[in-house]
């Protein structure tokens, strides 16, 4: 051991000596503090303990944090999908419902539309009806009209007038000659017959009429036809059409054919005799 006679070469001894200073320290040092060490190493063993247990705890508070938003997430992702599929269920309700609706308000304007159709050609045929019927009377009513005014409207251009039927007229023809089926047929539906002198020829003349309240070109053409049916038996006689309004084209038609047009209480055209 070497000769030490200053502190410093105490403390340079100690220095690289472990072993002399492990000696000197237990015996200088107190017993708490010599044990303090060996408390240090087993409080830092016990507070890595406490630490490791902690850190598992906050692990598996982590793990099971984690876990349950999981199954947190995945409990809303299938509520959420149970949601989507409902509502998918409910649109779907919703369009076939809709749908129905659709079928049932197109079969409802449908019948309605067909109803209505239906309503109207009632209604036109009624209407259509009515009016024939009117146009009937007011036709029956003109015909008499003209059987009762007949002396007064026609003596311009007859003389000794008389309404007659198509029987009285069958009785001027000569022995052992009678009307066709066809010319009685067509002479029968004559509206009236009238007989008379013809003050331009001085002729017997039968006016072979035609009325209607609107006289168109159907009422000219049936007067001249009949009429003609009618000379083919000898008579001298003229077409006439007579009512209380023209309708358009009769003018001309009644000028082409010869038809005498009696409107609205006078001759508007001149009875011609048919050859």
């Amino acid at each position: 051991m070497p000769i030490i006679e200053t502190v410093e070469q105490l403390v340079d001894f100690l220095e690289q000596n472990a072993e002399w200073r492990h000696r000197l320290f237990a015996i200088l040092a107190p017993r708490a503090l010599r044990r303090l060490p060996e408390d240090f190493e087993a409080f830092r063993e016990e507070t890595n303990q406490r630490f490791n247990r902690l850190e598992r705890k906050v692990d598996e508070g982590f793990e099971r944090v984690d876990r349950e938003m999981r199954e947190g997430f995945e409990r809303v992702d299938r509520e959420l999908e149970n949601m989507r599929g409902e509502t998918r269920a409910g649109f779907e309700r919703v369009d076939r419902e809709l749908e129905n609706m659709r079928g049932e308000m197109r079969e409802g304007f449908e019948r309605v539309d067909r109803e209505m159709r239906a309503g109207f050609e009632r209604q036109g045929a009624q209407i259509k009806r009515n009016t024939d019927d009117i146009a009937q009377l007011k036709g029956l009513s003109l015909e008499h009209k003209y059987r009762e005014q007949a002396r007064s409207w026609f003596s311009k251009y007859l003389r000794k007038i008389q309404v007659v039927s198509l029987a009285d007229l069958e009785e001027r023809l000569p022995d052992g000659v009678a009307f066709s089926d066809e010319a009685r047929d067509e002479l029968s539906n004559a509206d009236l017959l009238l007989i008379g002198t013809d003050k331009r020829t001085g002729r017997e003349c039968v006016y072979v009429m035609e009325v209607s309240w609107v006289v168109d070109a159907s009422d000219v053409e049936r007067a001249v036809r009949r009429a003609r049916w009618l000379a083919e038996y000898g008579f001298c006689v003229a077409a006439v059409a007579a009512g209380y309004e023209l309708a358009s084209g009769a003018d001309a038609l009644a000028q082409q054919l010869g038809c005498g047009l009696h409107i609205d209480g006078r001759f508007v055209s001149e009875p011609r005799v048919l050859e």
